[in-house]
């Protein structure tokens, strides 16, 4: 024979297996447009022009390069001239670590 105790826990294990397995996933159910989107950080495009300038012209690997950047919307497009393919390869890594950015348009040349 089953002690009092013993059968106390078979019943509160029974039970909770009961409860559980009537448990639905309701987030599986929620329309997206039911729950509002979490609000992340924004970087305006000034901001994101900033931080490239400054990563540019505070780069020593960039001395020589002339270099126009223009940001609209997070889509940056940089214009000009650089003295070797290494200095492309940096300006593209500066470009794309900037926070915000969302494309880049890689127009520059050497020359």
């Amino acid at each position: 024979m089953l002690s009092r105790y013993t059968l106390f826990i078979l019943s509160i294990l029974f039970t909770s297996i009961l409860l559980l397995s009537g448990c639905e996933n309701y987030a599986e159910r929620t329309h997206e447009s039911w729950i509002e989107a979490p609000s992340g950080a924004t970087f305006d495009d000034s901001t994101i022009y900033a931080r490239i300038s400054y990563g540019i012209n505070t780069d020593p690997d960039l001395q020589g390069s002339d270099v126009d950047i223009k940001v609209d919307e997070g889509k940056v497009s940089l214009t000009g001239t650089v003295t070797n393919q290494n200095q492309i390869t940096k300006l593209n890594m500066l470009t794309w670590v900037v926070d915000g950015v969302k494309e880049v348009d890689m127009q520059v040349q050497i020359r």
